[in-house]
């Protein structure tokens, strides 16, 4: 089965006129962050990785020469810079406009930029969960949660609601990107659509999730965040 990884950064922001996207800037080792928050994965294990930025901060801060040098540094000869050139309405959407731009057949693993984990993971329909207990620092309003049966299925995802133990931890599995792209063109009418949206509406069709617990989170949700991680290493 073929398997790729796909990081969205098309966030179209104000403050981006201004100031670099954060999650570009440079960690304490010389590499940008999402390059770093996708570094706890086992990178062999994908047939592609994709990092997919919008044109407008590529032509201002050439950031496809940016994460092509560290490409090339890290030799990872399997990574590409997909380009968009017009802004996209959600993560969910960037992915689809990426799988439909690369051809991209099989499972897909979607990671977000903002966050770091370790963990190992099956090639099934999945969501990546920590427990909210373990974090010492966390802002609980800005996240997705998932429920479990006693079987370790996942039964429910809501954004911005706790309703168990366990979040998402910035990472999603889709083991058809065919059925994923299906159930974007059924929601993509909907305004401020979540990945978590898709994956609930596919849990409502009866298709199955399970969830994989990580190890090491590290959440960069914000620029606070992410001064907290420079001085703080």
């Amino acid at each position: 089965m073929s398997v790729s990884l796909i990081v969205p950064l098309c966030a179209d922001k104000p403050e981006y006129e201004y100031n670099l996207p954060y999650l570009f800037n440079f960690s304490p080792d010389g590499l940008s962050l999402c390059i770093k928050s996708v570094q706890g994965l086992s990178l062999d294990r994908f047939d592609a990785i994709y990092f997919t930025i919008l044109e407008k901060w590529d032509e201002k801060y050439c950031l496809s020469d940016l994460l092509r040098l560290q490409f090339r540094k890290l030799n990872w000869t399997k990574a590409k810079v997909v380009v968009l050139d017009t802004p996209t309405s959600c993560q969910a959407e960037t992915v689809y406009q990426t799988i439909k731009r690369e051809n991209i057949e099989g499972c897909i693993f979607i990671k977000d930029a903002d966050g770091y984990f370790t963990s190992d993971f099956t090639l099934c329909n999945s969501i990546a969960i920590y427990p909210l207990d373990r974090l010492e620092m966390v802002n609980p309003g800005n996240k997705s949660y998932v429920e479990l049966d006693d079987q370790f299925y996942i039964t429910n995802i809501i954004e911005k609601k706790i309703i168990s133990r366990y979040f998402n931890a910035g990472a999603y599995i889709f083991e058809d990107s065919t059925v994923f792209c299906k159930y974007f063109e059924k929601l993509s009418c909907y305004k401020n659509l979540f990945m978590s949206h898709v994956v609930y509406f596919m849990l409502l069709d009866k298709i199955l999730f399970r969830p994989f617990i990580v190890k090491d989170f590290e959440d960069w949700g914000s620029n606070k965040a992410y001064n907290y991680f420079v001085t703080n290493k």
